[in-house]
């Protein structure tokens, strides 16, 4: 970009314009809803285009395989990156973080989606799709390493906790008790007549 196109460029940014087709912004940003599509469906072409010939979509050079999105040397200069952005000053980093996820989380809330992927619809009941919640819970069980929900029970264990299950069911007294409180709780109460209304539950 040279001077005369920067200086053009700041000009319409000045007058709340867009700076590709030079619209008034009817959105927040630099370019207007159309041209902001238009750019977003080209890069998403463009990258398709280059994953598709097994290149790198962001060098453009070295040859990526499987299903890799990136090269290696890109994912490490992106890695250390952000690293660098981080430590430089690691609270206005991490309060920018939180700000921008809790925008994105409530965004795919209020649009039914799920709040971790945002690509599928929230189940009923739940903020996120049961890919999601299930990757969760697998990951979760890795990093802990505790056995599967099922398992726990063939092992005579709490569905939920470590202690030993109530005779005939497959969690605890304690969890048990909880169960019972929550099924009868107004909230419960309330969600069964939605069900029983949408015909889910007769």
């Amino acid at each position: 970009m040279n001077e005369n196109q920067r200086r053009f460029i700041e000009k319409r940014k000045a007058n709340g314009l867009c700076v590709d087709c030079g619209k008034p912004l009817d959105r927040d940003g630099i370019r207007c809803v159309e041209c902001r599509k238009r750019l977003n469906r080209e890069t998403m072409e463009t990258r398709h285009w280059y994953q598709d010939n097994h290149i790198c979509p962001r060098c453009r050079k070295n040859s990526i395989m499987g299903d890799e999105k990136n090269c290696p040397e890109c994912r490490a200069k992106a890695t250390n990156g952000t690293a660098a952005l981080r430590d430089r000053d690691r609270e206005s980093y991490n309060a920018k973080q939180r700000i921008l996820h809790k925008s994105i989380y409530q965004k795919r809330k209020e649009k039914g989606l799920c709040v971790r992927c945002g690509k599928r619809n929230a189940d009923y009941g739940y903020f996120t799709c049961g890919i999601c919640r299930d990757k969760g819970r697998t990951a979760k069980r890795i990093r802990y390493g505790k056995p599967d929900r099922e398992d726990r029970y063939l092992q005579g264990l709490c569905y939920f906790c470590d202690n030993p299950v109530k005779p005939g069911y497959k969690v605890c007294e304690e969890h048990y008790q909880r169960n019972v409180e929550n099924a009868n709780s107004q909230g419960a109460k309330d969600a069964r007549k939605v069900l029983q209304k949408t015909g889910i539950l007769y």
